[in-house]
């Protein structure tokens, strides 16, 4: 699993998470490529706690995120964390580009809110899906569960052949989180 910091900066996201009041529940895989789903995103506190959550793990992980939240002085917090901007205003090959990025790369997480929104969604964004089916990288669902502060990382998707299944058993994951609000 791509790696970053060091002690100081595990005790850091679990002195963080702690005084948020959250725990993690289940573990990583251990692989060097996969995908971060994390459901349901809700709220704005998600990006705290998700540093939080990289961090005390000591993971090296990206994550896509909307391009106005790329402008000076939030851009440095977020290309510092992994941040790729993502124009959702244009069909711009983001799929491909991340496929491309998982190819070239020997090791990468990538982490995706699959709704695409903190707004409840009646259908689900599959770009997360098709990016796991064509560079051939399990998804690893994580669940948000603002009742029980906890983030709990559910069962690995390993067969990537099916966008639509790949889809429904997140969302199925999903369901046992509770959104901040709502």
């Amino acid at each position: 699993m791509p790696a970053r910091g060091n002690a100081v900066t595990r005790w850091l996201g679990r002195a963080l998470l702690k005084i948020m009041g959250w725990r993690l529940i289940g573990e990583l895989p251990n692989r060097p490529k996969f995908i971060i789903a994390a459901a349901p995103h809700s709220s704005n506190l998600d990006f705290f706690l998700a540093v939080g959550v990289i961090l005390s793990l000591g993971l090296q992980c990206r994550f896509l995120a909307k391009a106005s939240l790329f402008h000076f002085p939030l851009s440095l917090v977020m290309r510092a964390f992994g941040g790729i901007p993502v124009d959702r205003s244009a069909a711009n090959g983001v799929v491909g580009q991340m496929t491309d990025t998982f190819r070239r790369s020997s090791k990468l997480v990538l982490g995706i809110a699959p709704e695409g929104t903190r707004k409840p969604v009646a259908k689900w964004r599959s770009g997360f899906a098709r990016i796991a089916q064509a560079a051939n990288v399990p998804v690893q669902p994580a669940v948000v569960d603002y009742r029980y502060k906890q983030v709990t990382f559910t069962a690995l998707i390993e067969d990537v052949s099916d966008v639509s299944r790949i889809v429904a058993a997140t969302q199925q994951a999903a369901r046992s989180g509770t959104p901040r609000r709502g």
